[in-house]
């Protein structure tokens, strides 16, 4: 796109005239004139030569590569070129046009002003001596033409000086305009603080939304203001350290927000200098997510030990309910047949023992380490015994369950992967239905070869907003130490693991369903192609 003169320029351009006016540098009027015509042939004439010469000097003497003659030759002959022009008649301002756009986005701007104006000195030097060789014998039109060259020429000169500052002042705005915003839209809390009193000269959006004041607020504030009083004595120290050694860090600290909420934050302290000016750069990162994984891997890796630490209890209780159940048997062979009531006392007691045995024997079933074995599997048997092993947790949370299970034929499946699922679905109804309800678990074939799973709860239900987030690690709704985040994402893998689906319906307050489909293989197929790699929960 070719350069224009805009208004920008043209102001320019009278401004530049105007201070030449008044020092009465204008000898000769801004106008065509034969003068002009006669001052222009000549240097149409002398430019080849002038060129040539101009280029053996500035190629060495301004270190420009040797490859490069030619291009700079023929950028050199365009720009006198446009500049004659203008000589000839001053209202032709194309050279300047060109001059400012290059002085602002070409090579030119690379390099200092002083470069390009000796360039420019140096060409002015070989066209004035030509024209002083030309005009040996006419001493006064030479003196004419010479004043004449001089006049234009420093007339380009105060043009390029002006337009290399223009070009200097309008990067250091585009500079200040990056940073500003860079600091201002910056994805952590910034404040700028005053260095020797801590008072907050200024903060970006992240801090103004952080602490819940806006900038008017928050200018003026010192910065230990913002901190819970506990730590304000720790935050005067890192500062004075910052204020020895330039910098400094700490994770330990946190922010006070307008309610008086505390976030928990990274803060990096760092001292800058502008001018005479020493000021405090503080950026505070909100590691809030960060403090809460932590908790609920810690919380999860707990869970983990409990159960493996249930499962040892679990297989230690075995041998001594081995024994109690022997002596039972030995009391009812040795115990008179006329003593029914005691007679039913030891039944009832049997029965208890080998119910005590079930959920022991579930137990440590659930705790084995979940291979990618799989063998045939009965879905609705898998389902009983899992519900019987959350039948105690279920009567306390007050939850009813209906099971309505339709014959299914035998699955080659893992059944431990199975069981987290299971497990995982039942207990989160459980916890969804905190004042009681009804769990309605439901299984049936479709006609596709695959199986159906349903559990559907009468709880809180799940807001529309969290659909989309159920099903990723670490998402929970539930108050710190209910819950981990992981089960939802458990059942979600394992299930896709087994090239299955799942979907889930719910609304607020009437409650949720989970619908599993999987494939359900029964024959030697089954053992080949079901998953790419072990089927872990």
């Amino acid at each position: 796109m070719e350069p224009v003169c805009d208004a920008t320029l043209e102001q320019h351009l009278e401004r530049i005239e105007g201070y030449m006016r008044g020092c009465d540098l204008l000898t000769y009027p801004r106008v065509a004139s034969p003068l002009r015509d006669e001052l222009c042939a000549f240097l149409w004439a002398e430019l080849p030569a002038a060129l040539d010469a101009w280029v053996e000097v500035v190629i060495p003497g301004l270190r420009i590569a040797a490859s490069e003659r030619e291009g700079l030759r023929d950028s050199m002959r365009t720009a006198l070129e446009r500049w004659i022009r203008h000589i000839a008649d001053p209202t032709d301002t194309a050279t300047y046009v060109y001059l400012r756009n290059h002085v602002r986005r070409s090579f030119i701007a690379q390099f200092p002003a002083s470069r390009f104006l000796s360039a420019q000195m140096k060409a002015r030097h070989i066209l004035a001596d030509r024209l002083r060789a030309a005009y040996r014998h006419d001493a006064d039109r030479c003196d004419a033409l010479l004043a004449l060259l001089q006049q234009e020429f420093q007339e380009r000169l105060l043009h390029i000086s002006d337009f290399f500052v223009e070009a200097r002042e309008e990067d250091l705005r585009e500079q200040e305009a990056s940073y500003r915003k860079s600091v201002e839209y910056a994805p952590a809390a910034i404040f700028k603080l005053d260095h020797q009193f801590g008072t907050i000269l200024d903060a970006n959006i992240v801090a103004q939304k952080t602490v819940g004041f806006g900038r008017e607020q928050i200018i003026g504030m010192r910065i230990w203001d913002l901190v819970p009083a506990r730590e304000r004595e720790g935050t005067r120290r890192l500062l004075e350290e910052t204020r020895r050694h330039g910098h400094s860090s700490s994770e330990d600290l946190h922010l006070q927000t307008r309610t008086g909420k505390v976030v928990p934050v990274f803060l990096n302290a760092g001292v800058f200098e502008y001018g005479a000016h020493r000021f405090f750069h503080l950026i505070c990162v909100d590691i809030s997510d960060r403090k809460r994984l932590e908790s609920q891997l810690i919380q999860s890796e707990k869970m983990a030990a409990i159960g493996q630490l249930a499962a040892g209890i679990a297989h230690e209780i075995r041998n001594p309910l081995g024994i109690i159940m022997n002596a039972l048997y030995d009391l009812g062979e040795v115990l008179d047949s006329s003593l029914p009531a005691v007679e039913e006392d030891l039944r009832i007691a049997k029965e208890e023992m080998e119910r005590v045995q079930a959920i022991i024997n579930n137990l440590l079933e659930f705790s084995r380490d979940s291979r990618a074995e799989l063998e045939r599997v009965d879905i609705n048997d898998l389902l009983r015994r899992t519900l019987q092993l959350m039948n105690k947790s279920l009567q306390n949370s007050g939850v009813k369950v209906v099971a309505e299970f339709t014959p299914l034929s035998a699955c080659m499946a893992n059944q431990n992967a199975l069981r987290q699922i299971f497990l995982n679905l039942i207990a989160n109804a459980a916890q969804a239905m905190p004042n009681g309800g009804e769990l309605r678990v439901r299984t049936e074939p479709l006609l596709d070869g695959r199986i159906q799973i349903q559990f559907t709860d009468t709880g809180v239900g799940i807001a529309a907003e969290h659909l989309n987030d159920i099903f990723n690690p670490f998402f929970t709704t539930k108050p710190p130490g209910q819950g981990t985040g992981l089960g939802l994402s458990v059942v979600h893998s394992v299930v896709k693991r087994y090239h299955g689906d799942i979907h889930v319906q719910s609304e607020a307050n009437v409650g949720t369903t989970f619908t599993i489909q999987f494939p359900c293989p029964c024959d030697d197929k089954a053992l080949y192609g079901l998953g790419d790699g072990p089927l872990e929960p």
